[in-house]
């Protein structure tokens, strides 16, 4: 099996770069591949860069150059829920994007046309997951998580996100992206996120000071699903 790992950003991936390590490299696009095979599984690691575009790409680049057959996308989330705290893991069920508003077309709020109204998780990966994660007695929160464009830092964006997508329970910038370009090619997702700020006035501050924990608090989850998915 192929496993395709994205994250956004260098504090995200370099921990992921320990769990596979030793690893080859490849270029492709200006995109650096580190691959290794891991449990008999071919895995392929990709820092995207921030926001959806650039997750689009390097979904594609995963999906063309490698053949995909599954990928993991894990990363930081800012919390919209006041129970979460930083360090807390979430993998959503859905995500779809806060930025898209086509309702005057007879969409839903966030719904790109011919697509559905959110995007949903893979949910035989999700359930087996859930499943191991209660074995190993591994916490994490489940719901939606919506994607945009913008990194939310301010009270009142934040409580306006809240309600318009009342059922959400974080924000970050490429998860939805990838989940269009996976529902697309028909390739099943698990998005794996922790939070590394409030999405408040002191969101910026939070993220520089609490990413690194909270990429390192992501490492025990994706070890689960890379030395598990062959069971599947």
């Amino acid at each position: 099996m192929k496993i395709g790992i994205i994250g956004a950003i260098s504090q995200e991936t370099e921990i992921l770069k320990k769990i596979i390590h030793p690893y080859a490299e490849r270029m492709v696009r200006n995109y650096k591949i580190y691959i290794k095979t891991f449990k008999k599984n071919d895995i392929f690691l990709i820092k995207s860069g921030v926001g959806k575009v650039s997750a689009s790409i390097a979904t594609m680049i995963l999906i063309n150059f490698f053949k995909i057959d599954i990928i993991i996308n894990s990363g930081s989330a800012g919390s919209l829920n006041s129970q979460l705290k930083i360090g807390d893991i979430i993998i959503p069920q859905k995500t779809c994007y806060y930025d898209v508003d086509l309702t005057n077309f007879g969409y839903f709020q966030g719904q790109i046309p011919k697509y559905p109204k959110k995007f949903t998780i893979n949910k035989k990966i999700y359930n087996f997951f859930e499943k191991k994660s209660y074995k190993h007695e591994l916490k994490f929160t489940k719901g939606l998580i919506i994607s945009g464009d913008s990194f939310i830092r301010e009270n009142s964006r934040m409580k306006f996100l809240k309600k318009i997508f009342p059922s959400a329970i974080a924000v970050e910038m490429e998860s939805a992206a990838i989940a269009q370009v996976c529902y697309k090619f028909n390739i099943p997702l698990i998005v794996i996120k922790s939070i590394s700020d409030a999405s408040d006035n002191n969101a910026t501050l939070n993220f520089k000071k609490n990413v690194s924990f909270a990429s390192c608090q992501l490492v025990k989850f994706v070890k689960i699903i890379l030395e598990n998915l062959i069971n599947i």
